[in-house]
């Protein structure tokens, strides 16, 4: 009896290893970092049984029987086959080794690619999946982000303070890119956040609930862990053109995708239980910004389920040498799709043989999502916002909202950046870094600098010594004082300026500020309308001064943000010209000639940018500048005779600069002028135009023009400029290979000045002498300028050619010119 029991007992349990369930689970990395790798095909060798790996890398696969071997392939991989243990649970972890993918290997047979039509019904149904043609929606994100040095080896290695790194860390596990070679991580950052996004108007808005962040050279987080959240990486596939690192890249399932992909319709494969096409694209033309790799195309409704792509080295770009996105989308309760988790990498490649190259990585999980209930306009004033706690979280906290836990690889990258923090010399160089590219040096409570402030040279001032300082967030939250002092040794003068600024409000940005300052400055090439051209201000103070003249400035000065991207201003100011050069005017009020003049004025503007983003840095704000819509600016002064001044006039000055992404044909960008002065006036306050005598191209300028050169009391200028990114030079083999690329450019500017102006400029002084007429324009006839040129000579420098089209009889005008710069583009 007790036999027969046990024999049934065997025979069970036989049976069920014969006839039950399977299940076999695990992951697939790559064996070079412990990256996961998704979407990868896992099969039982030698059938049709299988899955895919979700975006994390792991899957699970249910068998009825038992199998022999267990095989996972996917593009640009070695496959890998291993055995399957007898056992009812089973875990086979893989770790693929990169291969070389050749898209040259791709063969079509006779007749219209199957792929083709997939294509044509996935972008007729586009606008049934395209997340922005939701009212609203919002989610939950966590955001990733790992920053290395790639390619620590050979030379760079070898350098002595290298050495001195390496080997403080010699007990901790090197790491290697995807290429088996060493990387050094210098950042590795979390945050985790709550999104919003509204359509109608567009607007955008992140809070920043928690934020962990350790990297080489970082002494305060609140301006990183601002730009480390989601807001910064959005990748939409249903848009024609994606922009990734300010440059146009197209979409493989963009309207004009024949004019840019071929396809490969490889399998139809299961995801995560929807049936899909899974397809092969690549750019018709190497050099194109364009992806290759692999899409999936769900078979039911031909809505996008993931793509997994990347922009090969031999796209027309610098430095870059992989960009790499995958991204897995799922569908909202209405059908539109959303990006639930998102991958991307970053490959920059070295300078030159004896540098380093960066590698940067990505990765953005969103949950939770709430569609179609848009909060009122006011709700999204701020783009970006910390929370009061924001660098609060602890470890406990992070191993909950982590859609996965840290990898083994990233918590020793973790641990070594935190060690490169606390080095010496790392410390040391990365201050000297931050000092060269900010101006400032952190001492305390203060920064001092700017170091471009600290010597000069010119006919009037001599040899200039300055130096300055400004409070920073150590010394007060709300309160910032700025100022420097020079000194010039031929003309024997002290110059100064000093400012206090109050904060009063960061989230509708307000802020107060009085400062005074006495510099020697140039008609036309004031210091404050030149701030934002640095380069060009330093080389025009440099050598000999135009229309050189004293002044003496004190100015109230008052900002807020009224609502999103609209920022109001207003104050007065005074001011005291005292000329260097031959000068006189003639008051109206009293006839008399006069060389200097007093200033009161009283000053209003607005500045309005729709999808402008500012991030809060310490106690500034800085503009990250417009993502597609122009900014318009506008500026108004009323000149006062009384209250210290003597000039009665107004000012009217209205700009719009805006930034056009053409897609294949390259990059516009145009700034439009207009302006007028009302009233009796000298001539340096009327519309002095800015000449460019250097050898330096600048957008500031007009480049052929002369200093001083042309005055106007009305106006209307034209700016234009525009980059091919290699459009049209890219046909060319010799240029192609040198990724040379051309752009254009066309100033215009039409002007005038009305005879009281004209004559308001005596002759003669009340000495006698001889006073100089300016320049002003014919109001018939333009002054145009046209230039054409190369960019991205040896991936730096730029020469530019211009011809000037009209006032060519003037003295000392110059038909054409030549002007050089170097830049950094990608």
């Amino acid at each position: 009896m007790i036999k027969s029991y046990f024999l049934s007992l065997v025979f069970c349990w036989l049976s069920f290893f014969a006839f039950g369930q399977v299940t076999i689970k695990g992951k697939v990395t790559n064996v070079d970092n412990g990256d996961p790798i998704p979407f990868a095909n896992v099969v039982v060798k030698g059938t049709t049984l299988g899955t895919t790996t979700d975006f994390e890398g792991n899957y699970t696969l249910a068998l009825r029987s038992f199998a022999d071997s267990l095989q996972v392939s996917y593009l640009g991989y070695i496959s890998q086959t291993k055995a399957i243990e007898k056992s009812p649970a089973v875990t086979i972890n893989f770790q693929l080794v990169p291969s070389t993918f050749n898209l040259s290997e791709v063969v079509f047979s006779a007749g219209e690619n199957p792929a083709f039509e997939i294509l044509r019904k996935t972008v007729k149904a586009k606008n049934n999946f395209d997340k922005r043609n939701l009212n609203a929606y919002e989610s939950d994100n966590y955001t990733k982000i790992e920053l290395a040095l790639n390619e620590v080896e050979g030379d760079f290695k070898e350098i002595n303070q290298v050495k001195k790194i390496l080997g403080v860390l010699d007990s901790i596990k090197q790491l290697t890119n995807d290429e088996g070679k060493k990387i050094l991580p210098i950042f590795f950052s979390e945050s985790y956040s709550k999104f919003y996004y509204r359509t109608d108007p567009i607007l955008k808005k992140e809070v920043i609930l928690n934020s962990k962040l350790t990297g080489v050279g970082i002494t305060d987080g609140t301006t990183v862990a601002q730009i480390t959240g989601s807001v910064f990486q959005e990748y939409n596939f249903y848009r024609n053109w994606l922009t990734i690192l300010e440059k146009e890249f197209v979409s493989p399932i963009a309207d004009g995708w024949r004019t840019f992909y071929d396809y490969d319709l490889l399998d139809s494969v299961l995801v995560g239980g929807d049936s899909c096409y899974m397809l092969k694209v690549y750019p018709l033309r190497e050099q194109d910004l364009a992806f290759s790799g692999l899409i999936w195309i769900n078979k039911e409704n031909y809505s996008l389920k993931q793509v997994d792509l990347a922009i090969a080295e031999s796209a027309n770009l610098n430095f870059v040498e992989t960009i790499k996105i995958q991204q897995e989308l799922v569908p909202t309760e209405n059908g539109f799709q959303l990006p639930a988790k998102t991958r991307v990498l970053i490959k920059i490649g070295k300078l030159t043989d004896n540098s380093v190259g960066l590698l940067a990585k990505f990765y953005n999980s969103s949950s939770d999502f709430v569609i179609n209930q848009p909060h009122p306009p006011n709700f999204y004033l701020k783009a970006v916002e910390l929370s009061q706690d924001f660098d609060q979280g602890e470890e406990v906290f992070w191993q909950e909202v982590r859609p996965e836990p840290l990898t083994s690889e990233e918590l020793v990258s973790r641990q070594m950046v935190d060690t490169l923090a606390r080095l010496p010399v790392v410390r040391f160089y990365s201050e000297g870094i931050k000092f060269l590219s900010t101006g400032f040096l952190p001492v305390g409570n203060l920064d001092l600098g700017p170091w471009t402030g600290l010597a000069n040279y010119n006919d009037i001032e001599g040899f200039r010594l300055g130096a300055g300082l400004r409070t920073n967030l150590k010394f007060s939250k709300s309160v910032v004082l700025t100022g420097y002092l020079a000194y010039g040794f031929g003309d024997q003068q002290f110059k100064y300026f000093a400012s206090a600024t109050k904060i009063l409000d960061k989230n509708r940005w307000t802020t107060i500020q009085v400062n005074t300052q006495k510099e020697i400055d140039q008609v036309g090439l004031e210091i404050e309308n030149l701030q934002l051209n640095s380069i060009f201000l330093a080389a025009t103070r440099f050598g000999t001064l135009n229309n050189a003249y004293y002044s003496t400035h004190y100015r109230f000065i008052a900002q807020r943000e009224v609502f999103r991207g609209f920022n109001l201003t207003g104050g007065m100011s005074w001011k005291h010209f005292d000329p260097t050069f031959p000068f006189s005017w003639q008051d109206q009020n009293t006839g008399k000639l006069k060389s200097d003049f007093d200033l009161a004025n009283i000053n209003l503007g607005f500045r309005y940018g729709r999808d402008e983003i500012f991030v809060i840095n310490d106690n500034q704000r800085i503009s990250l500048g417009p993502v597609k819509w122009p900014i318009f600016d506008f500026r108004f002064s009323q000149g006062l005779d009384r209250l210290g001044g003597e000039i009665q006039y107004q000012r009217y000055q209205m700009s719009v600069y805006h930034k056009l992404n053409l897609g294949l044909l390259g990059v516009s960008r145009y700034e439009l002028r207009t302006g007028m002065v009302r009233g009796v006036v000298p001539f340096p306050l009327l519309e002095n135009h800015i000449g460019n005598e250097t050898f330096f191209y600048t957008t500031a300028a007009f480049n052929q023009m002369n200093i001083a050169e042309f005055a106007s009391d009305r106006f209307l200028s034209l700016k234009y400029g525009h980059s091919f990114e290699g459009f049209g030079f890219n046909q060319i083999p010799l240029i192609k290979k040198l990724k040379w690329r051309a752009v254009g450019n066309a100033n215009l500017l039409w002007g005038s000045v009305s005879d009281k102006n004209l004559f308001v400029v005596p002759e003669f002084d009340e000495n006698g002498n001889q006073i100089p007429a300016f320049g002003f324009l014919d109001p018939s006839k333009p002054y145009v300028e046209l230039g054409y040129g190369i960019e991205n000579i040896f991936k730096f420098f730029r020469v530019d050619f211009f011809h000037r089209i009209t006032y060519l009889d003037n003295p000392g005008a110059r038909p054409f010119g030549v002007k050089v710069s170097a830049q950094v583009i990608l």
